[in-house]
């Protein structure tokens, strides 16, 4: 048998994540064995979950492995199968609880779309798009178009340093600056939905409920 470790183990919610490394099987099947073997505690009389992520595992070796995991837990343990460790915290925390950066400045053209809150650190310049489904923060000046809450949350705020965009868009919900009126200050503002319009504040003045 190889000496190498094939198998990591990382605590989650209710049980393990077992992080499958590139090797033969029948390491990766007593590599596995061993250390679920150390970590039962984890695990109650009502279950919890066994999610094994990395090099993917044909539908035979499942089986093998599924047989020697439940002869050392609970036939309530229930056992799950992902293509990467990622992709279990992706599906475990909500999109609006996620957060994509973004450095430097966007210039015309550009487009930067987020499944969650979107932080732009730099400005962005009249032809440039910003599209999330959580909130938007632009540390900068905002001059271009942006889309927060896109997937229908009227909930969600955008932000900037400098507020001068070309358009808002909250939810369904779309304004425009009066034509003309160009901000020359540096006044950190938020806009809101409020009674089915949006509203620009400054961004101390806004309670968050």
């Amino acid at each position: 048998m190889s000496t190498n470790e094939i198998i990591r183990l990382k605590g989650i919610k209710d049980g393990v994540m077992v992080i499958v490394g590139e090797g033969e099987f029948d390491d990766i099947l007593t590599q596995t064995t061993e250390k679920i073997g150390e970590v039962t505690d984890f695990f109650t009389e009502d279950g919890g979950k066994v999610v094994f992520s990395g090099a993917n595992i044909d539908s035979v070796n499942k089986i093998k492995l599924e047989q020697e995991i439940c002869s050392l837990l609970s036939d309530k343990v229930e056992i799950i199968y992902e293509e990467s460790e990622d992709s279990y915290y992706e599906k475990m925390i909500p999109p609006a609880e996620r957060s994509k950066f973004h450095y430097g400045t966007l210039r015309s053209g550009q487009t930067i779309k987020s499944l969650g809150n979107l932080v732009v650190v730099g400005d962005v310049n009249p032809g440039a798009e910003l599209i999330a489904v959580g909130n938007i923060v632009v540390m900068g000046v905002l001059r271009g178009t942006v889309h927060a809450g896109c997937d229908g949350d009227r909930e969600a705020t955008v932000s900037a340093a400098r507020m001068s965009p070309t358009q808002i868009r909250i939810a369904d919900i779309i304004t425009r600056p009066p034509d003309g009126e160009v901000a020359t200050e540096w006044l950190p503002e938020i806009a809101y939905i409020h009674e089915g319009n949006i509203y620009i504040d400054g961004y101390l003045s806004k309670k968050i409920q």
